[in-house]
């Protein structure tokens, strides 16, 4: 500790009253107190990046599937663009609520949803003691995604076939087929049609060691697309050089998921026009899903057999997706005959 030559006149005047047997006022002591307090190093506050290296070392012992672990690296390393050099505890609820107003919903929910963890985690190991993003109220989208209709994914269809790339007629040929989540759909291998069945393991587990199992029958029917789910596979034999999966590039190459997507999203905008919906009401290739449900109780399936489709364990969930939003609203419901006793 530095001292100034004030503070050495003010110890060598205390030092010849002890000599002479005077007390030392307090004052002084005081003083030369808070002058060694100031003295003392501070540490520096800690930030958000410096933590997210403890934060990653946390979630990477959780046992996430694959690409649970790579949404969730997406969404930190957004995090870490925004407001890794803010100190940890200087980061306040607004301004991760005006961050998150220039996101798309879908982001901003898995944005917030992974800051909030972040936050949960540091305060668990003293990193923290409050999360500003507790207080943080997740946008909400304008409005539900519209339902797509048969009518619109027949033209898609149609459009496709003409297309350049002979997979993505197979892709909604497939989607209406199995009623399968884009994830699915692009890992289904010829080597998965086990017993007259394209067997299916979904990727999504939702907190389950696997995610469920569907065995889908090839000789399963759809008046719509006049096609068995066997022919559909057959069809997808010619859609480009041999290779282990359904869906492939002209060389055989896996698909991409984003890819997927893309080419849907690329055809719908093609049949309905560019201004048909506002930007968050687009159906997405995930909406294939729905349809295929709803187009299967229409040909009469029970709903039973549609949510074992779906991979649903409850027909809470099914129901949500035989919900057209509305498709349906302005039609006649007729009201079926019933017996009355005399």
């Amino acid at each position: 500790m530095s001292l100034s030559a004030i503070e050495l006149e003010e110890l060598l005047r205390l030092a010849l009253n002890a000599l002479r047997g005077h007390a030392a006022p307090a004052p002084v002591a005081v003083a030369v107190s808070v002058a060694a307090v100031a003295a003392e190093p501070v540490a520096a506050e800690q930030t958000l990046t410096e933590w997210l290296v403890t934060y990653r070392t946390i979630i990477a012992q959780r046992g996430y599937n694959p690409q649970t672990v790579r949404n969730r690296a997406a969404s930190l390393k957004h995090i870490e663009e925004v407001w890794g050099v803010r100190p940890l505890r200087a980061i306040k609820p607004h301004e991760i609520a005006a961050k998150l107003k220039l996101c798309t919903p879908h982001k901003a929910g898995r944005i917030l949803g992974e800051l909030r963890d972040v936050f949960v985690e540091a305060i668990a190991n003293g990193a923290a003691e409050t999360s500003p993003a507790a207080h943080v109220k997740a946008p909400r989208a304008p409005g539900l995604r519209k339902r797509l209709t048969l009518d619109v994914w027949q033209s898609m269809l149609t459009l496709a076939k003409a297309g350049p790339q002979r997979w993505v007629a197979a892709m909604l040929l497939l989607a209406l087929a199995t009623g399968q989540r884009r994830a699915d759909l692009a890992k289904m291998c010829f080597d998965d049609v086990v017993d007259g069945c394209l067997r299916v393991e979904q990727q999504k587990k939702a907190r389950k060691p696997i995610g469920a199992r569907v065995a889908i029958p090839l000789t399963l029917r759809l008046v719509a697309s006049g096609m068995t789910l066997g022919e559909v596979i057959e069809h997808c034999r010619t859609v480009g050089a041999p290779g282990p999966t359904l869906l492939r590039k002209v060389g055989g190459g896996r698909i991409e998921m984003s890819s997927l997507s893309a080419r849907f999203h690329e055809g719908i905008v093609a049949v309905l026009g560019a201004g048909a919906h506002k930007q968050f009401e687009w159906p997405s290739l995930h909406e294939v899903r729905s349809l295929s449900a709803r187009t299967y109780i229409a040909e009469g399936m029970p709903p039973a057999t549609v949510q074992t489709l779906l991979g649903h364990k409850h027909a809470e969930m099914t129901a949500l997706y035989l919900d057209d939003r509305g498709l349906s609203a302005g039609d006649w419901k007729t009201v079926a005959p019933h017996a009355v006793d005399a």
